[in-house]
């Protein structure tokens, strides 16, 4: 992309994590470029939902960049995720550079596509933050469901037969009749109801 070969992003990105073995999280790398100046980020507002989405995209799109061009000289690949982006010689990696590039990566080729960032407005990007939170708010429901049933294993590795029969069980244990909690029977019911309408369940 000719923005970012002009201004220097992918090799300002490139130093920053030389001076950081340890990586650094998308938050103290933006932080970083805009204390550097950086054009592309010396007036980003982190607080507006659009220019941080704009802010992310770009950073991610030149990190995608830059790993296919370290991945493609054979000596650093690079690790990239909101949490921790960092260096990696390609010695420590476990599969080669080239199988690398040939997988299938669909956050890659969504960062690396910018028809994304130039049709993705403020109503979009309010949309995304709201699908993204409703993700988040259903996952922890499922946790929760879980762990009032007693059950550790992957919603998505369970049948609905042993869920009905751990279910009867605690029923069983816990139902007032028998000398049980109502409270505890509410919940056990209310985190059955969550389990049986997820798409998750087998």
């Amino acid at each position: 992309m000719p923005i970012l070969e002009k201004t220097g992003l992918l090799t300002a990105v490139y130093d920053l994590l030389l001076d950081h073995p340890e990586g650094l999280s998308e938050h103290a790398l933006i932080n970083r470029l805009k204390q550097q100046q950086h054009p592309l980020f010396i007036s980003v507002n982190l607080s507006d939902v659009l220019s941080l989405f704009r802010t992310h995209f770009l950073l991610f799109h030149a990190l995608y960049q830059l790993r296919d061009s370290l991945r493609a000289a054979g000596q650093f690949d690079l690790c990239i995720s909101p949490l921790n982006i960092q260096l990696q010689h390609t010695a420590d990696k476990p599969t080669t550079a080239q199988q690398s590039l040939n997988r299938v990566d669909t956050l890659r080729a969504y960062y690396l596509n910018l028809d994304h960032l130039s049709t993705t407005d403020r109503a979009a990007v309010e949309q995304l933050l709201q699908s993204s939170l409703q993700t988040l708010t259903s996952t922890q429901e499922v946790r929760d469901a879980l762990a009032e049933l007693g059950i550790e294993q992957p919603l998505h590795t369970l049948c609905k037969d042993k869920l009905r029969s751990c279910y009867r069980q605690l029923v069983s244990l816990h139902h007032p009749d028998r000398g049980g909690c109502t409270e505890r029977l509410q919940r056990i019911n209310q985190a059955m109801d969550t389990l049986r309408k997820h798409p998750g369940l087998n």
